[in-house]
C-alpha cells in the first residue's frame, strides 16, 4: 500500500495490531500502535481495546492499565469490552503473581481504581476495592480518596460518608483531599449543613483547609443562596493568602450573575484586587454578547 502511495487507514492498522496480538507478537503490536501516532492516524477505541486485551493475555496488565489511562486522557471512553478485559486480566495476573510470591502492589491497584472511577464505573472499582480489603493489604488514604471521590461523583454521597467515617476504624487518617472531596460532595447534593459541620471538624482536628476546601464550601453556600456566608468565607480564605478564583467557583458565580441570583456588587468581594478589573471587563463583555445574541434571535422570530 505504502509503495503505491496509498496511506493505511485506522481500520488497516487495527487489523494488523489484532493479527500481531492473536499470534502473541505483542511487542510488534505496540510498535504498530506507536507508528499510528507518528503517521497522524490516531488510534480509536478499537485500537486501544485490541492492544489492552493483548497486554492482559500476555500477563502485562500494568502495560494494559497504562494504555487505559492514556485512552482516557485522549478523551476516548472504554465500553464493556475494555472494562471486562481489564478486570479479567487483573485477576488472572494477580493469581499468577501471588502464586509466585510477588503480589501486585498498591500502585497497580490504585491505577485501576482511578481509571474506573474517572470513567464512571464505580461498581467495577468497588469489585477491585473489596478484593483489596479481603486480601489483607494495608490500604492508605490515597486508595480511600479514590473510592470516596468516585462515590461522590456517582451521587452516592451517603455511601461516601459511611466509608469516610470508617477510616479511623481502619487506622487511616483523612487528609486535606479527603475532607475536600466530602465537602464538595455534600455541596453538590445540597447538604450544606453537613458540609459546614465537616469543615468545622476539619479545622478542629486538623489538617487545616486549603484553597480547594474553601472553594468547595463557598460553592455549597452559593448553591444554597447564602451570599453572606459565601462572602465571609471569601474574606477568611483570602486572609490566609488563598485565592477564591478557582475556575469552577468563578464559573458558578458567572452563571449566577447572569441569571440574576447574584448582583454585580458580589464581584467586589469575590475577585482579588489585582485581577478584579480584567475579570470584570471579561464578564461584562460575555454578558453583553449573550444579551445581544438573545436579542438578535428574538428579532428574527
Amino acid at each position: 500500500m505504502i509503495q503505491r502511495s496509498i496511506a493505511p487507514d485506522i481500520f488497516t492498522y487495527n487489523s494488523l495490531i489484532y493479527g500481531f496480538c492473536m499470534h502473541d507478537r505483542i511487542d510488534e503490536a505496540k510498535e504498530m500502535f506507536d507508528l499510528i501516532i507518528t503517521e497522524n492516524c490516531y488510534p480509536d477505541v478499537v485500537t486501544y481495546n485490541t492492544l489492552i486485551n493483548g497486554f492482559c493475555k500476555s500477563k502485562r496488565v500494568e502495560d494494559g492499565m497504562e494504555l487505559f489511562r492514556e485512552m482516557s486522557q485522549r478523551g476516548l471512553f472504554g465500553g464493556t469490552v475494555t472494562y471486562t478485559t481489564l478486570i479479567q486480566g487483573f485477576f488472572q495476573a494477580r493469581k499468577q503473581m501471588v502464586s509466585c510470591g510477588v503480589p501486585p502492589n498498591i500502585w497497580t491497584y490504585n491505577i485501576l481504581l482511578d481509571g474506573f472511577c474517572d470513567n464512571g464505573k464505580l461498581e467495577k472499582a468497588l469489585v477491585i476495592f473489596n478484593d483489596m480489603q479481603n486480601s489483607g493489604m494495608e490500604l492508605g488514604i490515597i486508595t480511600y480518596n479514590i473510592i470516596i471521590g468516585g462515590m461522590c461523583r456517582a451521587g452516592k454521597v451517603e455511601d461516601a460518608r459511611e466509608l469516610f467515617c470508617s477510616l479511623s476504624l481502619n487506622g487511616v487518617k483523612p487528609d486535606v483531599r479527603t475532607y475536600t472531596i466530602m465537602i464538595s460532595g455534600f455541596g453538590v447534593k445540597r447538604f450544606k449543613q453537613e458540609a459546614v459541620a465537616l469543615f468545622r471538624k476539619m479545622k478542629e482536628d486538623r489538617p487545616l483547609p486549603d484553597d480547594c476546601t474553601y472553594n468547595a464550601l463557598i460553592r455549597a453556600h452559593l448553591w444554597d443562596g447564602d451570599k453572606a456566608a459565601s462572602a465571609e468565607l471569601i474574606k477568611e480564605m483570602t486572609s490566609f493568602g488563598f485565592s477564591a478564583e478557582a475556575s469552577s467557583t468563578f464559573g458558578l458565580v458567572t452563571n449566577m450573575l447572569h441569571d440574576g441570583r447574584l448582583d454585580k456588587s458580589f464581584l467586589d468581594i469575590f475577585l482579588t484586587t489585582e485581577r478584579r478589573i480584567a475579570r470584570l471587563i471579561n464578564l461584562t463583555a460575555s454578558i453583553l454578547v449573550s444579551n445581544i445574541s438573545v436579542a438578535a434571535m428574538k428579532s428574527t422570530c
